[in-house]
């Protein structure tokens, strides 16, 4: 089963390089590089052999204290082992849970999870395309703010 995700994303500089212990100016460099070597290392994936291919890096600005950076990617996964590793049948529902797992998961890696990222994602389930934005709120569903 092969799926195209593409994902956005808007990173605070300070936010970033303060959560992991960066130079201000080497945090596009190190994000980008970070998300897409990440992306290979998902447990699930890696589980069902599955791998994604980095689609490229199709938009960067810095700008205002912030990064905001488009990344695409191919995934690729056998549909049966998918469904095993998830607990699925393998006819009900896979490419979506394929796709909005491995966005889940890139939204919630440990050096952007504690960020200020938000990522909105777009993937095709099979009935149509999906976009989905997650934002710290997301991450972090029973935080109270004061």
């Amino acid at each position: 089963m092969i799926a195209r995700l593409d994902t956005w994303w808007t990173v605070g500089v300070a936010s970033f390089a303060q959560d992991n212990g960066y130079d201000e100016a080497e945090v596009p460099r190190e994000l980008i590089g970070y998300v897409t070597a990440s992306v290979t290392d998902i447990k699930a994936l890696d589980d069902a052999e599955g791998w994604a291919y980095d689609g490229g890096l199709t938009r960067l600005r810095v700008g205002d204290g912030q990064v905001h950076m488009a990344l695409g990617f191919r995934l690729e996964v056998d549909r049966e082992a998918w469904a095993a590793v998830r607990g699925l049948h393998p006819r009900a529902g896979v490419r979506e849970d394929f796709a909005a797992h491995i966005a889940r998961e890139l939204i919630s890696l440990p050096s952007v999870c504690e960020t200020d990222a938000v990522m909105t994602a777009r993937y095709a389930t099979g009935h149509g395309q999906v976009r989905r934005t997650w934002t710290w709120e997301d991450r972090h569903p029973n935080h109270r703010t004061t």
